[in-house]
């Protein structure tokens, strides 16, 4: 079972990133696109970011297809995403009490703490950081990159196609 699924996974990415590299509009456009997706996943949307991505992109000027490619590239890793924002937050807001146990935690002191203020920080800040290196990244490299990865994903994609397609017997001429 979980080999089926690691197989579509590896299909769906390769399907999506032969689709990213097919958009033949002005590299500004797509890496606009790119670069709105990505942030996307910055911010909690509940399982929405990809779709959120796409609307977003393409409100704002780029593909809507770059958009859903860079929304859905890192919404594994919300974990992470919104350790890194406390994190950056935290560098800037500090909490104005320091809670060491967790009978500590009273309704007085949860108004106190700035959690919503340090994670929206991180996110804001994070979000012009990775935003910034993702868009000027794919503005430089999309022409350059765009033949070589085509030609490689298309034959990854021909042969993972005669590796893994169920042969059927072929019927017989009577």
């Amino acid at each position: 079972m979980w080999h089926y699924g690691w197989h579509r996974l590896e299909r769906s990415l390769i399907y999506n990133v032969i689709r990213l590299f097919r958009i033949r509009k002005a590299t500004e456009h797509v890496a606009r696109g790119f670069a709105i997706g990505v942030v996307v996943n910055f911010f909690p949307t509940f399982g929405f970011g990809p779709i959120i991505s796409g609307f977003l992109a393409k409100a704002a000027g780029g593909s809507a297809i770059a958009g859903l490619i860079g929304g859905a590239a890192l919404a594994f890793f919300w974990p992470a995403l919104f350790y890194l924002n406390m994190r950056t937050g935290s560098l800037f807001l500090q909490p104005r009490i320091v809670i060491d146990e967790f009978e500590d935690v009273t309704p007085k002191i949860i108004d106190t703490l700035v959690w919503g203020r340090v994670f929206t920080l991180g996110a804001v800040l994070n979000t012009l950081l990775v935003g910034g290196l993702a868009y000027c990244a794919l503005l430089l490299m999309y022409h350059r990159i765009r033949p070589g990865v085509l030609d490689y994903f298309r034959r990854h994609a021909r042969d993972h196609q005669r590796r893994f397609r169920r042969h059927r017997p072929k019927p017989s001429r009577r």
